[in-house]
């Protein structure tokens, strides 16, 4: 194990704190502008070293002793180091390093989270049977992390997870993940994976639902915990209600990415005329079920590939909702291509948003970046949701 002594100068994306030794570049995770540091050699390279903190030598002024007693272990969390005003200005600084890097310089400001603990509605707990333990991963590691009491969890999953180490009989031997989900009155769901996540590696838990309702001001949805849903209600619900607001003038609309209708069925009431288009078959049936429960006519939910999707010509806004990876080059120019003339992107990974804009801009020049905006939606982390406008 070589360590080495490392003064934090400034940070570098997404939130690491940013070092030299001997000419290279040292990225290490919970460290603070000023902190001088013994650290972990975790990897090396020509030009740089990705390392862990192994202990403070010197603590920077802005230091926080985290709220989390699981912080130096548990990989969870990126900023507990660092006050709650301390990280949301990080977290803009880090947005506009992203943006500016891709030749976007819109001012982007950052929505704070109603609450930073607590918040969170979705998880992924992981097992340990040989230790009999349930927790989190430890960060850059597999290993199981026990954590009987995480703060940011919503009571529904401390619930789950406090059952799950109270009656371990309840997992089935070889679940080395489980996927919870729960939701505003407290209610959980779950359902166990064996190995990497696919569909017919997971498996129903015991006298536990697979799925639970939510209901973010535009009627009830039902979400699935092997399926994608928001984690922070509190936040979702202020991005809802930008989202209608910059759609108050649409009344052809399109969703790409819609999963299960979490945002469709806002849209549906602005929309005369909506279509959502999902890739993933199961979460565009459960997208039509939401839609229809609730009574909506003018929706078409489409499931399929995105990239085949065909956009009408008399669209007025298109509204995306990409996974991290962001968006394909086949759908940047199937947008690039359309005459739409509104462009609503919301993402949870500034870097490949800012160079999806990038690539829209350089395909079709008519296009201007109007606004963005960003929000915590998982505070303690380095993550951000963020919704870029654009018009021809």
């Amino acid at each position: 194990m070589q360590l080495i002594s490392v003064t934090i100068e400034k940070y570098a994306p997404p939130g690491n704190g940013l070092g030299f030794y001997q000419g290279k570049a040292v990225f290490v995770a919970q460290a603070v502008v000023g902190d001088k540091l013994l650290v972990k050699i975790e990897k090396e390279k020509k030009r740089y070293i990705i390392g862990s903190l192994s202990e403070i030598i010197k603590a920077a002024p802005e230091r926080c002793q985290p709220s989390c007693p699981h912080y130096e272990k548990c990989g969870g969390c990126d900023l507990l180091q660092l006050s709650y005003a301390d990280q949301l200005s990080l977290k803009q600084d880090m947005l506009e390093q992203v943006l500016a890097g891709s030749g976007t310089l819109v001012p982007a400001t950052v929505i704070a989270a109603p609450r930073t603990t607590a918040y969170r509605h979705r998880a992924i707990f992981h097992f340990d049977h040989d230790l009999r333990q349930i927790g989190f991963l430890q960060r850059r590691s597999h290993k199981v992390v026990p954590v009987p009491d995480c703060p940011i969890l919503a009571p529904g999953l401390q619930k789950l997870l406090s059952e799950f180490s109270e009656n371990p009989e309840l997992l089935l031997s070889g679940i080395s993940t489980c996927y919870a989900l729960a939701n505003s009155r407290g209610e959980y769901a779950a359902v166990g994976c064996r190995g990497r996540f696919s569909q017919r590696n997971l498996k129903v838990l015991k006298n536990i639902s697979e799925t639970v309702t939510e209901d973010y001001g535009f009627g009830e949805l039902e979400l699935a915990a092997a399926g994608f849903a928001q984690v922070n209600p509190q936040i979702t619900a202020i991005i809802i209600k930008d989202l209608i607001s910059h759609c108050a003038d649409s009344d052809v609309i399109a969703e790409l990415y819609g999963g299960s209708g979490t945002l469709s069925l806002a849209l549906a009431t602005v929309a005369t005329q909506l279509t959502v288009y999902e890739s993933d078959l199961a979460a565009a049936a459960r997208g039509r079920h939401n839609l229809k429960r609730n009574g909506f006519e003018n929706v078409r939910f489409i499931g399929g590939r995105v990239e085949k999707s065909k956009l009408k010509s008399n669209l007025n806004t298109l509204v995306v909702d990409p996974p991290r990876v962001g968006l394909s080059p086949a759908v940047v120019e199937m947008m690039a291509r359309s005459s739409v003339a509104k462009i609503i992107y919301i993402s949870c990974n500034p870097a490949t948003l800012a160079r999806d804009i990038s690539r829209l801009k350089a395909l079709s020049p008519s296009l201007t970046l109007k606004s963005i905006q960003a929000y915590d939606m998982y505070p303690g982390t380095t993550h951000l949701e963020v919704m870029a406008v654009m018009e021809r």
